[in-house]
């Protein structure tokens, strides 16, 4: 006799459920410990019935990775909002703990969203949609200090990405090696950030 179909509601509670367990590994054990087999074997169901939910083991790191940049977003949505009436410079420093706090305090998570390449080295277009998402925010905030006179006019999806590869760079040669230790890359955050609102500038206003 067939099994009945599950409703969307089923097969979206259960992905969910896969989601979580992906989630666990990744902090107790990191990125490349996520496999379909390592989840199977935590909820006790054979690694194939998995792909009931998902369509492979990419698909499920790449709902994963979302979810965890999903963490990111939301402060920075709150930010965005707060830049209609606030100074844009402040908030960027916010914007700039945010960033910092999430790759210190939560490394795994942080490898998973900005480190760790898909299988064969060639990043999903999910992947570069989800980083596309978090640029657009900074580019919004960005444009509208750009238009107040707080910063130097330049295309803010470029500066955007610029700030973020500045960003990156302490974290990236950490975790891949380059840096000796977490005291020197927290060194080279604080210089960074000087390095950015350099970059940024400050339009003089005319009297």
């Amino acid at each position: 006799m067939p099994r009945p179909k599950k409703t969307a509601e089923e097969i979206q509670a259960m992905r969910e459920k896969i989601l979580d367990v992906a989630l666990n590994i990744l902090e107790e054990e990191g990125p490349k410990a996520i496999t379909s087999r390592a989840i199977a074997k935590r909820l006790k169901v054979s690694h194939m019935s998995l792909f009931t939910y998902f369509k492979n083991q990419s698909e499920i790191r790449s709902a994963l990775r979302e979810r965890v940049m999903a963490e990111v977003r939301i402060p920075l949505n709150e930010i965005e909002e707060r830049a209609q009436s606030e100074n844009i410079p402040a908030l960027l420093e916010e914007v700039w703990m945010l960033f910092a706090d999430f790759a210190r305090e939560k490394p795994f998570l942080y490898r998973l969203a900005w480190v760790t390449p898909e299988a064969g080295g060639i990043d999903t277009e999910e992947k570069h949609q989800q980083r596309r998402a978090i640029v657009n925010q900074l580019a919004r905030i960005l444009k509208l200090g750009m238009e107040r006179g707080d910063f130097e006019p330049r295309d803010p999806a470029l500066t955007a990405l610029t700030v973020l590869g500045m960003f990156n760079m302490p974290f990236m040669l950490f975790h891949n090696g380059r840096l000796p230790d977490e005291s020197l890359r927290d060194r080279m955050v604080d210089e960074v950030f000087s390095a950015v609102m350099g970059y940024l500038g400050k339009k003089e206003k005319s009297q």
